[in-house]
């Protein structure tokens, strides 16, 4: 088949071992690759699998020189794990897979590892667990390293210090006029400002520079209570969501699920990043208290172990939709959650093959105070007062596209009913986790004017003809 003029001009650039066509063993092996369903359905007119920054540079290059062809629009992909059809592929355009962008290195005596964008968080701990040392990267193994990142990025870490982008000292960066180029704190700094969260607004990040962090064995792993057991749980959950004395080992998703003809269920992951003892921490004591149906708590032997274990679904097995808001965290406000969120599962639990859950997660000022100065993500205002605020997130997953539209729309009704009922509580944040956002929000707008300012400063320096924001349809954009 005839390829596109970018695609064919990209082809002749890097060679066929690089760009693949439909119908090429490579192509279908990189669409069979990605999480969802939609997105492994999308079909690029071809897909660049560049293995170099120079490679990157060179496709980037040819794309913004073609910048008025539709054809010539781009995708950029690194784990593939957002759902979003476009956000990581596109139909009719050219997908840029970094999955071959894999280096390891640690530098600096193992005090910082460089780090390929097109790596899983799964193939970082598996390089780092034996040598007792990991980063604060992904919660689950199959999520890529890159769009991770850019997003801010929430880790078994995190309470201890920040975000995981606030925790990378370079970004290697490959602009929208081909140019290469690094961001820390004394070259391009507001560019390295702008990319702990700022998406895929600025260019293609090819690699990262990470602070590595000490880690032997850990305690962690999921138990699963009835829903009888509600009030207990989140009382639990609030207390160890509190603003002083918080354990800054400890970490925890708790999730209310319902299994598509099977049985609803309060899930709880739990990860302690200190030393392991034969006991459990004292910081879970509340959920250990609470009678559970199943467990597999334990000492673990990896972060590997764990984050697989917290994200076992197949690649492309489900279709796939969330959504997320930031909210103060209260027996009030959680109470409501669930509230709501039990009332809309009847109207899907008859979906072939729907698993409909609402996790919260903690957002303490541990987490979100660490750093609040050196990123995009908005904590810098003093409004929050230093109150915990919790992470709500519905994740639904199906089988078949013809439930696509009653999903979306039962799932927005979910997201408007809870809206309002924080908005009746005065229980609001504008901060929403661009890496858990639906297509419909805009979490880069919560940011606050002052970042969101600096983020159009950024574009304007490093992105003058808005290539990352008119010809890379996915993604969230800076507002223009």
């Amino acid at each position: 088949m005839s390829l596109s003029t970018c695609c064919a001009a990209i082809l002749a650039a890097l060679g066929s071992s690089k760009v693949s066509a439909p119908g090429n063993f490579r192509y279908t092996s990189s669409l069979s690759s990605y999480y969802s369903l939609q997105t492994s359905q999308t079909q690029p007119d071809c897909i660049v699998q560049p293995a170099s920054a120079a490679d990157v540079s060179t496709a980037v290059t040819i794309l913004a020189a073609n910048s008025a062809n539709p054809a010539c629009r781009f995708a950029v992909r690194s784990g593939g794990h957002m759902f979003h059809a476009q956000a990581s592929n596109i139909a009719g355009g050219v997908t840029l897979d970094l999955r071959d962008l894999n280096e390891i290195t640690l530098v600096n005596g193992n005090a910082d590892v460089r780090l390929g964008v097109g790596l899983t968080w799964g193939e970082v701990y598996a390089q780092l667990d034996p040598l007792g040392l990991t980063v604060a990267g992904g919660r689950i193994a199959s999520v890529g390293v890159g769009g991770y990142i850019v997003g801010g990025g929430l880790s078994f870490l995190s309470p201890k210090v920040g975000f995981a982008a606030d925790t990378v000292s370079k970004y290697e960066v490959v602009l929208a006029n081909g140019t290469l180029v690094e961001a820390t704190a004394t070259q391009n700094s507001d560019l390295l400002r702008a990319l702990r969260g700022g998406g895929n607004n600025l260019g293609i990040v090819t690699r990262v520079t990470m602070k590595t962090h000490t880690q032997g064995l850990m305690w962690g792993g999921t138990m699963m209570h009835p829903t009888t057991t509600l009030h207990n749980h989140l009382l639990a959950f609030i207390d160890f969501n509190k603003a002083t004395g918080y354990d800054e080992n400890a970490s925890l998703i708790t999730s209310l699920v319902y299994y598509y003809g099977i049985s609803h269920t309060i899930s709880t992951q739990m990860a302690y990043t200190g030393p392991p003892s034969s006991s459990p921490p004292a910081a879970f004591s509340n959920f250990l208290s609470v009678p559970w149906v199943t467990t597999n708590y334990a000492r673990v032997n990896t972060m590997r172990n764990l984050t697989v274990e917290a994200g076992a679904s197949i690649p492309g097995s489900s279709r796939n939709l969330w959504w997320t808001q930031t909210a103060v965290c209260n027996l009030q406000v959680l109470g409501a959650a669930y509230q709501i969120w039990w009332d809309s599962h009847s109207s899907v639990q008859n979906i072939p093959g729907i698993v409909w859950t609402m996790t919260f997660q903690p957002l303490p000022p541990s987490i979100y105070n660490r750093n609040p100065t050196t990123n995009s993500l908005g904590f810098n205002s003093p409004s929050r007062s230093n109150q915990p605020l919790v992470v709500i997130q519905l994740i639904a997953s199906w089988a078949s596209s013809l439930d696509d539209a009653f999903i979306r729309t039962k799932a927005r009704e979910l997201y408007d009913s809870l809206t309002s009922e924080l908005v009746t509580k005065s229980a609001t944040d504008p901060w929403v986790y661009l890496n858990y956002a639906a297509d419909w929000q805009d979490p880069i707008t919560g940011y606050g004017t002052g970042n969101v300012a600096a983020l159009q400063a950024a574009r304007t320096k490093y992105d003058p003809n808005g290539v990352f924001t008119s010809r890379v349809p996915g993604g969230f954009k800076i507002p223009v």
